[in-house]
């Protein structure tokens, strides 16, 4: 009878354990295994915010655009709100040309806020004309392929992606999008670059780029007068006017790693098209000395 006492006690304290061992080695292999953990969260654009677009005196011409039947995969846009007609005419020539599934968006991480050297997320997006959702799939691949945990608190207030997702609703709005936010300054790690452009190389085979398109949110020089930013803008303007996988370094702008993963996708027909190139100082007449440019360019076979 003793015994049997002593047995049925015992099945309790081994089921607790079980219960126990379980609830504590599960998260250890997920970590483990570095699954990213979905936050969802819902973040208000400028637009959904009611922000005002900054005034501007000046527009400029349109340099030229793509042959009628190319095949646009890839461009560079500013993220700056003062560029607005800029960068609205950049998604409105591409949305007459092609359907878009999936915006694979490279934006510099501007708050150093990312704790990895790739930060990425599970949001949505909130604009004027609904929301804009991540491609979950794509996402949490691109995030097991470069090894990371999603990063929440890197987007909420991240400009070089919510400035531009309310024209993805505007324009294209079954579109999704995959989000990834990097150390852009130079000096560029080329070997974390490299490791970036192969974990997204499977999206933008010959039949990925008929469906996704990568977008490269760049602003170029920085900081300078007049004369040094024209200087810095004819070395960039070497990139778009050869694009190859040695002329990318002459790209001097704030998203490094993004003009590298593009040109690790050229091709040998690959060629660019600069819609607009301006600069803060033409565009608002302010800051003559703290110059920021822009270039609006697409490439396309």
């Amino acid at each position: 009878m003793l015994c049997k006492r002593i047995r049925n006690s015992c099945i309790p304290l081994v089921l607790v354990w079980l219960a126990a061992s379980v609830f504590f080695t599960v998260p250890v292999l997920l970590t483990g295994c570095r699954k990213p953990a979905a936050s969802g969260q819902l973040i208000k654009t400028w637009e959904a915010a009611g922000e005002e677009i900054p005034p501007v005196i000046y527009e400029p011409p349109l340099e030229a655009l793509p042959p009628a039947k190319a095949e646009l995969w890839a461009g560079t846009v500013s993220h700056h709100l003062l560029a607005e007609k800029q960068i609205n005419s950049w998604f409105s020539e591409i949305a007459k040309r092609r359907r878009v599934e999936t915006f694979f968006i490279i934006s510099p991480s501007h708050y150093g806020l990312s704790a990895q050297e790739w930060s990425l997320d599970n949001c949505r997006w909130e604009t004027k004309n609904g929301i804009v959702y991540t491609d979950e799939k794509k996402e949490r691949e691109i995030a097991t392929a470069l090894g990371v945990t999603y990063e929440p608190q890197v987007f909420p207030d991240e400009h070089g992606v919510n400035t531009l997702i309310p024209y993805i609703s505007r324009y294209f709005p079954k579109a999704k999008v995959c989000v990834i936010a990097v150390h852009g300054e130079p000096p560029l790690n080329q070997k974390n670059a490299q490791f970036l452009a192969d974990s997204l190389a499977p999206y933008f085979s010959e039949a990925g780029r008929k469906r996704n398109f990568l977008l490269i949110s760049t602003d170029f020089a920085h900081h300078g007068d007049l004369e040094g930013t024209e200087f810095k803008d004819t070395r960039s303007r070497e990139f778009f006017r050869n694009p190859s996988d040695s002329t990318w370094i002459f790209c001097g702008c704030d998203n490094r790693p993004g003009i590298y993963v593009i040109s690790r996708f050229l091709t040998p027909d690959t060629k660019n098209a600069v819609l607009y190139h301006t600069n803060s100082f033409e565009l608002s007449g302010l800051d003559g000395n703290d110059i920021t440019s822009y270039f609006f360019s697409l490439f396309y076979n």
